[in-house]
């Protein structure tokens, strides 16, 4: 669409050719990513690929990109067909309905310029967090707190931190969220537009001064930025 990019290309550092040649890869397909998708789409990325098993429920319609249509269908497949209409350039949007280790068996290509992950579950954020190192891939991890009132974004570049650096205790814990947790969109849309800012200053030159990045709706005072560093057994 012409003239749908000119504001953007305006920014200091962003590179619109960078940003339309580059493929994003997207673990899970709910909340989080529902809220960072469009955006990349009406600034005009390249390619999507979405990786999602789960089924929309009617639950998720507060907070997610879905519709009355959707419920019963698989995220992945209903949010690439929702995005669409979204986009201001040629986007390739795809959507699987595996998670991220079932994927290579389906033959299904993983090979992206990032990944961004936006599971509510640390066994996916450890498995994410591993394939996406062994292959030198960055991952920008997303996730909001249980009673969705606070959310961090870390962002594990080339040979930087990996999340369990962050969190060491996701290294052991294979527990997975129950279903009927509160979950709202602000919190949503808060992380999600951090995550955004951090796929550009991977992508483009726009600057960034953290890989770490969290973030309350109910107190500022726990609002924060930092640089972490590799623990030293990653740099072995």
């Amino acid at each position: 669409m012409p003239g749908a990019e000119d504001r953007q290309r305006k920014i200091l550092g962003f590179d619109q050719e960078k940003f339309s040649s580059s493929h994003i890869l997207c673990i899970g397909a709910g909340g989080i990513i529902s809220n960072i998708a469009p955006t990349l789409c009406r600034k005009g990325i390249g390619k999507i690929t979405l990786l999602d098993d789960d089924l929309v429920e009617a639950s998720n319609l507060n907070r997610q990109r879905f519709y009355p249509k959707d419920i019963g269908k698989n995220k992945a497949l209903a949010l690439a067909e929702n995005l669409q209409p979204e986009c201001i350039a040629a986007t390739e949007i795809r959507g699987y309905a595996f998670r991220l280790e079932e994927a290579p068996e389906h033959g299904i290509d993983l090979g992206c310029d990032l990944a961004i992950c936006g599971v509510d579950n640390n066994p996916a954020r450890m498995i994410a967090s591993q394939f996406f190192r062994c292959l030198d891939i960055p991952v920008i991890f997303s996730a909001v707190s249980a009673d969705a009132d606070h959310g961090y974004v870390f962002v594990q570049e080339k040979g930087g931190p990996t999340i369990s650096s962050v969190f060491p205790d996701m290294v052991n814990d294979d527990r997975y969220p129950c279903p009927g947790a509160p979950a709202i969109a602000d919190i949503l849309q808060t992380v999600g537009a951090l995550s955004v800012y951090a796929v550009d200053t991977l992508l483009t030159s726009r600057r960034r001064y953290w890989n770490y990045r969290r973030v309350s709706l109910a107190y500022a005072s726990l609002d924060g930025s930092a640089v972490l560093q590799s623990r030293a057994d990653e740099l072995r």
